[in-house]
């Protein structure tokens, strides 16, 4: 305590010391002061929330000044108040909990900005999403037919369309891409939607699905707005576009994989022209493969063992077929057999001569199925 405060006996008396101050035009000492004690901090914030506004407050020049403090040049009496440090302090223990209460303060901060000149407001608010989770309630929800339905945040601001994105940018540098996803789908970024579903959908596809799981959860997310883009005509950019689209085929082909519907999944596999199926067809497809992007190489190796192992169960079929049964394709078992183990030599065929490196044992376990058809 200071000798000012002893003189004062300010812990006993502290709205007597406080008025001290104010009426000496010390209003940030007596800010600070009043801040100090718990039970009269709302009063505090309040007070300088209103000298803030009437532009009597001296403020600190950067955000990281202590609450309290001087600068350079400064004459001895002058200190200055770290307002924005103080309106955080503040919100600190109700942020999370109260969110609606939170945002009223952070509207003050409007007009300042962080020391790499970012707008306060926007920071705290993509923060207290962030934190709160309450992405509805503060930004505003998407209905089903693509608009959207205000958020809290739209009787603060009128450009709500680069805080949803500020938040959005937010959530996927700390990973949250689920998060990502939705926010982008609001503030109207079909690219960074994608983008981001692209990235959750390639480690999910050949998965097993399974009600309530990682990939059933994502794949409803995927078809919701796949149905909605297509619905109201918007594309993201080419390359996003055809690889989200093509995942989603590759999904329903493992969906239908994983269900023994053998003869579904290889019509699914052979419609998207993403294998070789004969042998006239591999150069084309390893030239195609080029252009295909991380996410869908990703998956090479299981959609190559899936689509072996779909040859080789026809294979085992036809063989089992009694005479006279007419094949998939009204011709004889022997020349459907053949057409089975020239589709495999043209998988195997393709498997070597694309320029990636495919895990594990793949090629070994594609030759072995091959082998096993002769």
């Amino acid at each position: 305590m200071t000798n000012r405060e002893s003189h004062f006996s300010a812990s006993q008396h502290p709205f007597l010391y406080f008025q001290v101050l104010f009426l000496t035009a010390q209003f940030e000492a007596a800010v600070a002061f009043l801040f100090r004690v718990e039970r009269l901090r709302s009063h505090a914030v309040h007070v300088a929330l209103v000298l803030y506004e009437l532009r009597l407050l001296l403020k600190s020049l950067g955000q990281s000044a202590q609450l309290l403090s001087q600068e350079p040049g400064d004459p001895p009496m002058i200190r200055r108040l770290n307002f924005i440090r103080l309106l955080m302090l503040y919100t600190r223990k109700f942020e999370s909990t109260d969110p609606r209460e939170a945002l009223q303060y952070f509207y003050f901060l409007r007009n300042e900005k962080d020391s790499q000149g970012e707008n306060m407001f926007m920071r705290c608010v993509s923060e207290l999403v962030i934190e709160s989770r309450e992405f509805d309630m503060l930004l505003g929800k998407l209905e089903k037919d693509g608009s959207r339905k205000p958020g809290i945040i739209d009787k603060f601001a009128g450009d709500t369309r680069s805080i949803i994105s500020k938040v959005a940018l937010e959530a996927e540098n700390k990973g949250l891409f689920e998060e990502a996803v939705r926010l982008y789908e609001l503030a109207k970024n079909p690219d960074k939607v994608l983008e981001l579903m692209n990235k959750l959908l390639s480690p999910v596809i050949a998965q097993v699905s399974v009600p309530q799981s990682n990939k059933e959860r994502l794949k409803n997310t995927a078809v919701a707005i796949a149905e909605r883009y297509r619905s109201q005509g918007t594309a993201a950019e080419k390359s996003f576009n055809s690889t989200f689209y093509l995942l989603l085929d590759l999904m329903t082909f493992f969906d239908e994989y994983h269900a023994g519907h053998v003869d579904r999944a290889y019509d699914v596999i052979e419609r998207l022209k993403l294998l070789p199926l004969t042998q006239e067809s591999v150069e084309e497809r390893v030239a195609a493969f080029r252009s295909f992007s991380d996410e869908v190489r990703h998956n090479l190796s299981e959609v190559l063992l899936a689509a072996m192992n779909i040859l080789f169960t026809q294979y085992k079929r036809v063989r089992g077929a009694p005479a006279g049964t007419p094949g998939r394709s009204q011709i004889t078992i022997e020349d459907r057999g053949m057409q089975l183990r020239s589709q495999a030599r043209a998988l195997i065929t393709f498997a070597g001569m694309i320029p990636y490196n495919m895990a594990g044992d793949t090629n070994a376990r594609l030759v072995q199925m091959e082998l096993l058809m002769n």
